[in-house]
């Protein structure tokens, strides 16, 4: 994802030396419904709040129901 430093500064912030992939928070939105799966839960989000995005564009993913935080 690529943004500004301080949108990703909620857990710890970014640096030139920080060693890569490192943990942060992004604000999302709830897209659609959670979806069971083998692994657990599931629920598609929008980055769309901040304005994050990945480098082509995307601003929509599903990830564990787990990883969200409020």
């Amino acid at each position: 994802m690529i943004d500004k430093s301080p949108v990703f500064a909620r857990f710890a912030e970014p640096r030139p030396d920080s060693v890569y992939p490192v943990e942060v928070a992004v604000a999302c939105v709830i897209r659609d419904d959670v979806e069971a799966t083998a692994d657990g839960e599931v629920v598609t989000v929008s980055t769309s709040p901040d304005g994050v995005t990945t480098p082509d564009g995307r601003d929509t993913f599903t990830v564990r129901r787990s990883q969200l935080i409020s």
